[in-house]
């Protein structure tokens, strides 16, 4: 019974606090906010786009660099412990 009774409170405080932000967000300083945030969300989505895009090259250098460890430690000798064309094939 007493979960009922927090029911209808709670419902009008959710409607209330739903009808404030709809009449905020209708006037200047929400279509402001609003703008503002579209406007981040685009910028936030061109740089992770640019990101994505870059993730290739970035992978390639990895893996060159990874190659060129390997075959450094290959020089020096010290491939005995591993067989590192096994594991970086």
């Amino acid at each position: 019974m007493k979960k009922n009774q927090n029911f209808l409170p709670s419902f009008l405080l959710g409607v209330t606090a739903g009808a404030i932000v709809t009449v905020f967000l209708q006037g200047e300083k929400g279509q402001s906010i609003i703008r503002k945030a579209k406007a981040g969300i685009k910028d936030v989505s061109a740089d992770l786009k640019t990101g994505i895009e870059n993730m290739d090259d970035t992978l390639e250098k990895w893996v060159n660099r990874g190659r060129s460890i390997i075959n450094e430690l290959k020089g020096k000798g010290k491939d005995d412990m591993y067989d590192l064309e096994e594991i970086f094939s």
